[in-house]
């Protein structure tokens, strides 16, 4: 206990702590969209534009994490409108823009000098990196989030559970659609900053999917996910603290283990 005082006594321990339990509470809502449009291959593709933004933000003299957010964005409004547009299925849509992706950051890789190893840095992210003024973007990405799901709550259950049934009740499917994926978008984006591409299922997948084996509707999975989600965040954070393990890959490993504990007790709850 005394060294975690002591980590939170640091500004930049608080911030990556509020910044990782805000998101837990609220980007991993939209696991629970991830999970229920079968859209789990998205976050691969959302990783490899994040490459393509990274590259892209160097060779125009931005940032990297910049170019990662601004394109991830981008291509999430994109993903949304293309779907329906092109009459091709979103798993095809998601093959589309992960392989269009891949190539324009090595060929920028190769045309433009950027520096690599700054590229697939965005792989990593660094929570202790996290500024206050990145905390405050997180706070109200997270804000934005929960708002959205609160406003917007009952056309997005109808969504979720059948697009033609929502859009024979009047529900503008494709515009709730693109707001979800463009949410997503943000929210992955903002996963990049907090653990890095590799690890960003452990702030927004697996704790809905941990989540949705509980869930006895809507309401209940999203806040079983939040719940999960700052389980997750708070227990991995601690474990790094106590055990000096990195921040991302012990939240990672606290989201492993709450998902497998849940599916032991859904299991076990049944037999009963």
């Amino acid at each position: 206990m005394a060294e975690l005082l002591k980590a939170l006594a640091l500004p930049l321990m608080r911030h990556a702590l509020l910044g990782m339990l805000v998101a837990g509470a609220s980007f991993s809502l939209l696991g629970v969209v991830v999970v229920s449009l079968n859209l789990t291959a998205i976050r691969f593709t959302l990783m490899h534009i994040g490459l393509l933004g990274a590259a892209a933000g160097l060779a125009m003299g931005f940032s990297s994490s910049a170019g990662a957010f601004v394109a991830v964005l981008l291509a999430s409004l994109l993903m949304g409108l293309s779907g329906r547009k092109l009459a091709i299925s979103s798993g095809s849509v998601l093959a589309l823009f992960m392989t269009a992706a891949l190539a324009g950051a090595f060929i920028l890789l190769a045309v433009a000098g950027v520096p690599a190893m700054e590229v697939f840095g965005v792989f990593a992210g660094n929570i202790l990196m996290l500024t206050r003024l990145d905390l405050w973007l997180v706070i109200g990405l997270g804000g934005l989030i929960v708002a959205v799901f609160v406003l917007a709550y009952h056309e997005i259950q109808l969504v979720l559970l059948d697009g033609e049934l929502a859009r024979a009740q009047g529900v503008p499917v494709e515009l709730v659609s693109c707001a979800l994926y463009l949410l997503l978008g943000a929210g992955v984006a903002g996963a990049l900053r907090l653990v890095g591409a590799l690890l960003v299922d452990a702030v927004i997948l697996l704790p809905a999917v941990a989540a949705l084996r509980f869930a006895r509707g809507f309401g209940s999975a999203l806040a079983l996910t939040a719940l999960f989600g700052v389980l997750t965040c708070l227990l991995g954070f601690v474990a790094a603290v106590m055990l000096d393990w990195p921040i991302g890959a012990s939240a990672a490993a606290a989201a492993c283990i709450i998902l497998g504990l849940s599916v032991l007790v859904s299991k076990l709850s049944r037999r009963s």
